[in-house]
């Protein structure tokens, strides 16, 4: 192919994708905006470290009992 046709080509392809990328910006946009934590869901939830650190001791207390005779 002629190297003045590839240029073309090549800059045509470049502005397509540009194009693409300004139409999708919004909606990108809007996806980043539903995943980020809000101020609502970022408090902190003692009830989630209390539940954490409960799990963490029952587990440790049930690894430590004795195991049952045969």
């Amino acid at each position: 192919m002629h190297p003045i046709i590839t240029r073309d080509l090549m800059k045509a392809r470049i502005t397509d994708l540009q194009r693409q990328a300004e139409r999708e910006a919004p909606a990108l946009a809007a996806c980043r905006a539903r995943r980020a934590p809000t101020k609502q869901n970022a408090h902190f939830m003692p009830s989630h470290v209390i539940a954490e650190l409960t799990l963490r001791v029952l587990t440790l207390l049930g690894a430590r009992r004795p195991s049952p005779a045969p």
